[in-house]
């Protein structure tokens, strides 16, 4: 086949694609010699499908036809190597490779059957810059014409390198330590503790054991299961030794008898994992020298008949009291002794007792001496086997007066944590035997168990019982479904809450109750949870009784029986209609100034490339008029914030009412508006409306009683002269806007390219800003940061001055756009942030208690390749405490590269310094992307915080803002407290810190010292 690819320059098709650097070749392909025939000849599928290839932002390509001619994005370029771009525009055999041996079957298979393949984990050959191979997941989806025969083949990767190479070292290290976990002699067995309500363990589970576990324990399937389970009569200390290990962190190696296997253990304990997993890891080794049998405990067939039935006595005792009555007659026949005691305890009951020949007495309280046994087995949590009571360090003298009882025994009651004891005693000097101990443990162990049995029954009922009151006071319907996810038993509550009665509800019923527009997403996502066996979660409108649609969400879980196979559906729904509501508001919030209503910067950003598509459609012109206030300052200096933000409102008005219908008003920040003119028959028609704005606005305003007056200064850019990009058209309307306040405090004036070159404000600000770090002329001035509950100064924000002898001081307002779009911005940071840190240090070297002192970062600098590297050598030689620094990065610099500045954050946070987001509320952020970002404060913007007193809206803002930090775990800060009554608000609605004039003007360093640190303040 002919070389397909020609110099030819054929017009670009209209609805092809950038592209990028393939999109190029595919506009120089000449079509026509090729087995897809002219590009006028191709039929719609295929032009839309190379479009979408094109504008792709993942690798992907399109196979078409029967040859399976190959067109694709820059991103697949990468994969084929050498192979580009030969193979553009060339049927996929002729790249020659073995991989295509594979492919082709399944894109024969896709054209064939018309059902989308997945191949996964597929190795791409490595470059030649010997990087690793890359493993990836190909996707083959059918494209079909317009009378739905199949065209082509459309192919998208995924990059599947790092999961595949992560899952491969974890099965390295998985298999060498499975090695040798297998292949010890020793046992060795995970266990994880279980501990009650006062801390105490009372059981483990088994996480994991060796084959050599087996061997040493005779236990088998062990794993998932409980001690207590497996070995009821396990003793108490063993839960005692492991759960301290689990707590203290303490290894322990010991030697033991084993009672449940009657077995002497080796044993080497240590804590596994983290702390609050509670896990240990035990290795142990059997040197018993001869196997007792339990057997060997009972000497004859009626003690352990009489065991058998006193144990099945112990085991149906339904209360406390009938399971003390239980235990002291079982005690009495099997032990053998001249007089039983007993005592429980779970917390709730408590009994004392002793036994008669004519049956049990209760007592109010032990005799002096069983009371002091008594205690010590159970502290102890071991047997206490005393042969004379007479002369055992265990037994106080005190407690021998008048006592007629030689021999004891005590046994304590409820494993690792004791809830009572069983004791005998003998009045004749008596050496009790294994069998006689050993006859009253067995019972203390099934008193213990069953007593534990009763207390987990009735904390099983409280909790069904909290359960009960909380899904009634917080759901609106509960509803069951059988294992086919249809709806079989009548839901009351459903009945209430939607108004359908049961036979409406009834099989699949109750999907008419679902918003149509909800309805077929609901309905698919409810047969896939029913198929999957997964929970259902998802949010939807329901038809609510009073006849309108509410919002809820909506759970359900299977329920799986002892089969594994599902029984039923159980799901509830959650009103949650409020908010959403409060959702809205706060997206309609974002979408426009709350001071004047008008569209803010996002929501004319997105209409102006609207704006913009269409006139390129259209062949359409129109105009930017970007409009910037003159005198505005100084009439905000003279007559406060209110009155100019009040202004700003008047401005607004005038600036609607004098612009055509079709036309766009909308508010930059600051005195700063835009004008979007859609539709222009002349140019001329720009001008007259700038004229008109010009005589409008520079009219007189009544603000306060007090007539002010403001003029102003517009730039026109038009398009598509002077561009077809919303940054290019603002752009040069600011350059305009700046030459018309360069010649008049009112007019306008429209771009021309010669202002690119002129020596204007722009350049000569940036010949001072030069001369400013050189002379290192710049200054800071600190404004205090409030507690809001405390009212204690909590940081400063460090602001930057800039100005000369021979003129006024200038704010940032003035001179950051000029530092930014002259690439001084760095340097100009990175001396706020030395200056910061080394008066930091200054402060601390005076006896001072320094505050942490927060910076504004400009989002050019923030995106600089070395920021976190640069800060950090900074805060090194200044000697300063990373901890007492602080980062304000504004909203739009993090959301605009959200991964990216997420790894920045990151590494700003690894030095120790912490994050603010500043002026959050005015841009465009992704939850998901927010709960992500590493961050510490929010800081609401001041233009939601100065409308609280005014507008609904921004309070609104203002509270959605501080619950969600308080959601993320985020101290939230609000700026520009102008008022009392603002500060109470904030106050009241759990707002953490705060700074404003109304708090604190900035002041120079030696003035700020004075009046806050120098009252010892808290760092």
């Amino acid at each position: 086949m002919d070389d397909p690819l020609s110099d030819g320059h054929a017009p670009s098709p209209e609805w092809l694609p950038p592209g990028g650097e393939t999109g190029n070749l595919v506009r120089r392909i000449d079509w026509g010699r090729t087995t897809l025939g002219p590009v006028a000849q191709w039929p719609a599928s295929l032009k839309t499908a190379v479009a979408l290839v094109l504008g792709a932002g993942f690798p992907a390509a399109l196979l078409w036809g029967e040859d399976l001619v190959q067109i694709y994005n820059d991103g697949y370029r990468a994969l084929l190597g050498a192979r580009h771009p030969d193979a553009l525009g060339r049927p996929a055999r002729d790249s020659g490779t073995g991989a295509w041996q594979v492919h082709e079957p399944l894109c024969r298979q896709v054209r064939a059957d018309g059902e989308a393949v997945m191949l996964s984990e597929q190795v791409v050959e490595s470059s030649s810059d010997g990087t690793l191979p890359l493993y990836v997941t190909n996707c083959y989806s059918p494209v079909r014409c317009e009378d739905g025969s199949i065209g082509g083949v459309l192919v998208t990767v995924i990059d599947d390198t790092p999961q595949i190479l992560a899952r491969r070292r974890q099965e390295a290290s998985e298999a060498r330590y499975r090695a040798l976990f297998e292949s010890i002699d020793e046992g060795v067995c995970i266990i994880e503790m279980i501990f009650d309500g006062q801390g105490k363990a009372v059981d483990y589970r088994f996480i994991e054991v060796n084959p050599a576990f087996e061997q040493h324990t005779g236990l088998v399937d062990v794993v998932g299961r409980r001690m207590r389970e497996l070995v009821p009569e396990h003793e108490a200390h063993w839960y005692q030794i492991y759960g301290e290990v689990a707590l203290t962190g303490e290894p322990i190696r010991f030697q033991r008898r084993a009672g449940m296997l009657d077995r002497w253990f080796d044993v080497y304990a240590f804590r596994y994992g983290k702390p609050d997993e509670r896990q240990v890891a035990i290795v142990f080794s059997n040197i018993t020298d001869e196997v007792r049998t339990e057997a060997a405990l009972f000497a004859g067939h009626v003690r352990f008949r009489r065991l058998s039935e006193g144990l099945e006595r112990l085991s149906r005792a339904d209360s406390s009291a009938e399971l003390l009555d239980q235990l002291l007659r079982a005690a009495q026949e099997l032990a053998g002794a001249d007089g039983i005691t007993v005592e429980l305890d779970n917390g709730s009951f408590r009994c004392i007792g002793r036994g008669a020949t004519n049956g049990p007495v209760w007592e109010r309280s032990h005799h002096p001496l069983v009371a002091s046994v008594t205690e010590w087995a159970i502290r102890r949590r071991e047997t206490a086997v005393i042969v004379d009571v007479r002369d055992d360090d265990r037994v106080p003298p005190a407690v021998l007066e008048g006592v007629s009882k030689r021999s004891l025994v005590m046994v304590p009651v409820g494993g690792a944590i004791p809830t009572g004891a069983v004791g005998a005693y003998w009045l004749e000097l008596h050496r009790p035997d294994d069998e006689e101990v050993a006859v009253l443990e067995v019972l203390a162990r099934a008193a213990g168990t069953a007593l534990a049995r009763q207390l987990a029954s009735e904390r099983l009922r409280q909790s069904e019982e909290r359960f009960r009151v909380l899904v009634e006071e917080t759901a609106q319907a509960v509803w069951e479904g059988d294992a086919a996810g249809a709806l079989v038993v009548h839901s009351p509550s459903w009945s209430a809450y939607t108004g359908q009665t049961f036979e409406e509800m009834a099989g699949f019923g109750w999907l008419d109750a679902v918003h149509p527009d909800d309805r077929p997403r609901v309905e698919v996502e409810w047969r896939a949870a029913v198929a999957g066996r997964c929970v259902f979660d998802t949010e939807l409108r329901l038809h609510h009784r009073r006849r309108e649609w509410r919002w809820a969400n909506v759970r359900a879980a299977p329920l799986v029986g002892v089969d594994g196979e599902v029984e039923k559906w159980v799901g509830m729904n959650i009103d949650i209609t409020d908010r959403k509501q409060a959702e809205q508001r706060a997206h309609e919030a974002a979408l426009h100034d709350p001071l004047t209503a008008l569209p803010n910067r996002r929501l004319i950003f997105e209409y102006a490339e609207h704006l913009l598509a269409a006139a390129g459609r259209k062949h359409s012109q129109g105009a930017f008029l970007f409009i910037d206030l003159n005198r505005f300052k100084p009439v905000n200096d003279r007559y406060g914030h209110e009155a100019g933000d009040r202004l700003l409102q008047e401005v607004a008005c005038r600036l609607k009412a004098g612009v055509r219908k079709e036309d766009i008003v909308g508010r930059l920040g600051g005195d700063e508006f835009i004008v979007l003119l859609p539709y222009l028959e002349q140019t001329q028609e720009a001008m007259n409306i700038a004229q008109y704005v010009v005589e409008s606005v520079s009219q007189p305003f009544v603000i306060r009683d007090a007539e002010v007056s403001v003029s102003p200064s517009i730039g026109i850019s038009l398009f598509p002269q002077h561009g077809m990009t919303v940054d290019a058209l603002i752009r040069a309307a600011d350059l305009a806007m700046y030459q018309a306040k360069h010649c008049s405090g009112g007019a306008y004036c429209v771009y021309a390219p010669d202002l690119e070159h002129r020596d204007d404000v722009s350049t000569t600000m940036e010949g001072r800003l030069k001369q400013a770090l050189a002379r290192n002329t710049f200054t800071l001035h600190y404004q205090p940061v409030i507690d809001l509950r405390t009212g204690a100064i909590r940081g400063a924000e460090a602001l930057l001055r800039f100005g000369a002898e021979d003129c006024e001081a200038l704010g940032p307002g003035l001179f950051i756009p000029v530092a930014e779009s002259s690439g001084l911005i760095g340097a100009v940071g990175e001396w706020v942030t030395a200056e910061a840190c080394r008066q930091h240090v200054a402060w601390a070297a005076a006896g001072l208690e320094p505050v942490p002192i927060a910076i504004n970062v400009s989002p050019i600098q923030f995106r600089q390749r070395r920021f976190a590297q640069r800060l950090a050598d900074i805060l090194r030689e200044c000697g300063m405490n990373p901890a007492s620094l602080q980062l304000e990065i504004t909203e739009s610099a993090v959301m605009d590269n959200a991964d990216d500045a997420a790894e920045i954050l990151a590494a700003v946070r690894a030095l120790g310094v912490k994050v603010v987001l500043d002026g959050f509320g005015t841009g465009c952020s992704s939850l998901v992307h927010l709960g992500s970002l590493p961050l510490d404060k929010l800081k609401i913007d001041r233009s939601f915080v100065q409308g609280i007193t005014q507008d609904s809206t921004s309070r609104a803002v203002v509270e959605a803002v501080i619950a969600l930090g308080r959601t993320l775990g985020l101290e939230v800060v609000a700026e520009g407290i102008e008022s009392g009554d603002t500060l109470a608000y904030l106050k009241t609605h759990g707002c953490d810190q705060a700074q404003g004039y109304f708090l604190g003007r900035p002041l120079p360093r030696d003035e700020f010292a004075r009046q806050f640190l120098s009252k010892g303040s808290q760092s």
